[in-house]
């Protein structure tokens, strides 16, 4: 290694940086095991620090079709949407009945960006997601697995592109 490639400071002593806990705490959830799992930890970060934990479930919309596929795609439209807000007020009670201050946000559209903008938006300052979400818990075969080792899935978009602290959570 050249000494171009060392930070000024590289022989100075190990040091830790001033943090200070998360204020508020953005948990995307989906049902899954993973998502179950990182709710866990935004509760006890909520329980012992007084963070706001912001339950974020996403769907995505299905493209509307022309004819009689209209119908079905709005009743599938209506069903993910009221699945997505039980499921958030599912979490926050559950958050609740712990103690934690939390509230849930439901985002239509791509998971990932929904993410990162609510956690933009609600101001959150730390982000806890499950490794792999219900989509990859429901896949069994290796096409799907190499696609998602290609693509990434939502977590590894969701710290690639943060500017926030992520903890994923397996």
């Amino acid at each position: 290694m050249t000494s171009l490639a060392r930070p000024d400071d590289w022989n100075d002593p190990v040091s830790l940086i001033d943090v200070s806990p998360p204020k508020r705490v953005l948990v995307p959830f989906d049902g899954s095991h993973n998502s179950e799992r990182a709710l866990s930890w935004a509760q006890l970060l909520g329980r012992t620090t007084g963070a706001e934990v912001i339950v974020t479930v996403a769907y995505e919309q299905p493209l509307t079709m022309r004819g009689r596929g209209v119908e079905l795609i709005e009743t599938v439209r209506d069903d993910l949407s009221d699945e997505a807000v039980s499921l958030a007020q599912e979490a926050v009670a559950l958050l609740q009945e712990h103690g934690v201050s939390a509230r849930g946000v439901v985002i239509k559209g791509e998971p990932a960006r929904g993410i990162l903008e609510v956690a933009e938006t609600e101001s959150c300052e730390m982000i806890i997601i499950g490794r792999r979400g219900l989509t990859s818990e429901l896949k069994s075969g290796v096409l799907d697995r190499f696609r998602d080792l290609m693509q990434g899935g939502v977590s590894e978009k969701v710290s690639r592109h943060s500017d926030l602290p992520v903890l994923v959570i397996s």
